[in-house]
């Protein structure tokens, strides 16, 4: 039975992983300059950690398997830092290319002495009082240990720099998204402390608590992108919204319609289960065409009134 921080743990990761897997394919598909895939593999590295510590949670009690879900997680995250300072000083126009390639370098590094075993493993499991996570040995700790801060210190870097050319920038939509960024690696930030149970610190509140800070930062990214057109995203938007709202209005439709039926006329069917969708089916159809058109024109409605607004 899992316990109570595993299962919440879980949850979180498990929305954190769509979101960021939304908003990825949102910015990949809008993409058209170097920051844009940058901004892209900063969210894909986020979803692949939200899927590796779900993975961890629903198979919490297979020790053998938690190894593997921590390489899952790992890898990818060792260029996080590089990318993110790639990324805010390619925005911002503020690139200094021997810092740049001094963190790919570093990251490339650790990279390899991953794989190779030299930088240390992933080796047993701790046990805690909450559930299972996956151990670093004593190696990789040590290692951790010094790259760690060299990541909070370039978020919170980046953070600062957002924050600092939004007090001289005069576009007020520009400022809007430099704030949002600023406040999104702020959060990413905190979303370390989610680390203190890779050292043997028994604790169940820091790992949700890790995972719900570092989905606070897509949900930023997002209410960015829908509210503010942050990357040029509006019209993906506009169709996700349309689309997005019509298939929740089918979805609990048919689901109600089906309940109604089932519930009045169940019995007086019989075994003829399947008139009750196709009649389900239609009725969705029915309520679909006439608030097809009235969605659409309030999705554009919405969208045209912020950018009057703006």
């Amino acid at each position: 039975m899992l316990s109570a921080p595993v299962i919440l743990t879980a949850i979180i990761s498990a929305f954190g992983f769509l979101l960021n897997c939304g908003m990825l394919y949102v910015v990949i598909s809008r993409a058209k300059k170097v920051y844009h895939y940058l901004f892209s593999a900063v969210l894909f590295i986020c979803a692949v950690w939200d899927f590796g510590i779900l993975l961890c949670m629903l198979r919490n009690t297979h020790e053998n398997e938690l190894i593997i879900y921590g390489y899952l997680v790992f890898l990818p995250c060792i260029f996080l830092t590089a990318i993110i300072y790639h990324f805010s000083a390619a925005y911002l126009n503020r690139l200094r290319k021997y810092v740049a390639i001094s963190l790919w370098v570093i990251s490339i590094l650790g990279f390899i002495g991953l794989v190779t075993g030299l930088a240390g493993k992933i080796e047993g499991v701790f046990n805690y009082s909450w559930g299972n996570i996956y151990r670093l040995d004593k190696t990789l700790q040590i290692t951790a240990l010094f790259s760690i801060p060299i990541g909070i210190f370039v978020s919170i870097f980046s953070s600062w720099m957002f924050f600092k050319d939004s007090k001289k920038e005069t576009s007020p939509i520009r400022r809007r998204h430099m704030i949002y960024m600023s406040v999104s690696f702020g959060a990413l930030t905190l979303a370390n402390i989610k680390l203190a149970v890779l050292y043997n610190v028994d604790n169940a509140f820091l790992l949700p608590a890790g995972m719900f800070v570092n989905d606070v930062f897509s949900a930023l990214i997002a209410v960015a992108i829908v509210k503010h057109h942050l990357f040029d995203i509006t019209l993906i938007i506009k169709k996700s919204a349309v689309y997005s709202l019509l298939a929740g209005i089918v979805i609990f439709v048919f689901s109600f319609s089906e309940h109604i039926l089932i519930t009045y006329m169940g019995e007086w069917l019989g075994g003829h289960s399947q008139i009750i969708h196709f009649i389900s089916i239609g009725v969705g159809i029915l309520v679909l065409m006439p608030v097809k058109h009235r969605v659409e024109g309030r999705v554009e409605k919405f969208f045209a009134e912020k950018k009057v607004e703006f």
